[in-house]
């Protein structure tokens, strides 16, 4: 049992970042003083909330929100399992509003897997199943919905068999996100990754390059401490 658990904490820590989390934050370009900005951002937005009826879109950027709090600035367990149910929480209202909101399912998904993995192994064995059907109702609203093709192509490749990972199905799914928008590049990374395992090296070069040199990349905070760096060791690898 400890065994498995180990593979499963690894694996869902892996498909938790490519968001959307990891997926990870939303923002393609960050304001002055961003991540710290991001606490007076959800006071805004709390304070808009109040003054009037909910909308889907105020709940949805709500739950993003929180998300990119919780992944690029608290660094306390407690705060950021918080600010992950929360945002689990304003998604969930959100599609109660409005089912056919991809976005609002997405970031459900997220937030709820987030914080399913800062609790325990267990947790997470018990959300797998919500993750993955919050993800592909998304991509059922819209199929070219980029970030949810992203995630689920994450999920299948990294989680285990009996867990329902299929290796196959995710690299489809995540070139589907890089063919719906490029400019997400963790699905690049995977994929790469994958071209590599299957001696498509020229194939694995083609995506990494295009996350070095990607202009307009998708959680550009992320991608600039984590995903440009990675993809340069990984082409670095390849060309050794």
């Amino acid at each position: 049992m400890r065994q498995v658990a180990l593979v499963l904490g690894g694996c869902v820590a892996l498909w938790l970042v490519i968001g959307a989390a990891p997926v990870l934050a939303q923002r393609n370009e960050m304001p002055a003083g961003y991540p710290q900005s991001l606490e007076a951002d959800v006071q805004s937005l709390l304070s808009r909330l109040r003054q009037g009826q909910p909308s889907p879109a105020l709940l949805v950027q709500l739950s993003s929100t929180y998300f990119d709090l919780a992944d690029d600035l608290l660094k306390d367990e407690a705060k950021r399992l918080e600010a992950y149910e929360a945002g689990a929480k304003a998604a969930k209202q959100a599609y109660e509003i409005d089912d056919s909101n991809a976005d609002a399912h997405f970031f459900h998904a997220v937030n709820l897997g987030s914080a399913a993995l800062l609790k325990s192994v267990v947790n997470v064995v018990m959300v797998v199943n919500e993750v993955k059907r919050c993800v592909l109702h998304a991509i059922e609203l819209d199929p070219g919905h980029a970030p949810s093709l992203q995630m689920m192509g994450g999920l299948l490749i990294e989680l285990p068999w009996f867990l329902g990972g299929d290796e196959k199905q995710g690299q489809a799914y995540l070139e589907r996100a890089i063919a719906a928008d490029g400019n997400y590049t963790k699905a690049r990374i995977l994929v790469a990754k994958l071209y590599r395992k299957q001696g498509r090296v020229a194939d694995a070069k083609v995506q990494l390059e295009a996350v070095i040199r990607a202009d307009r990349p998708h959680y550009r905070y992320v991608w600039e401490r984590t995903y440009k760096p990675e993809a340069e060791r990984l082409l670095k690898e390849l060309s050794s």
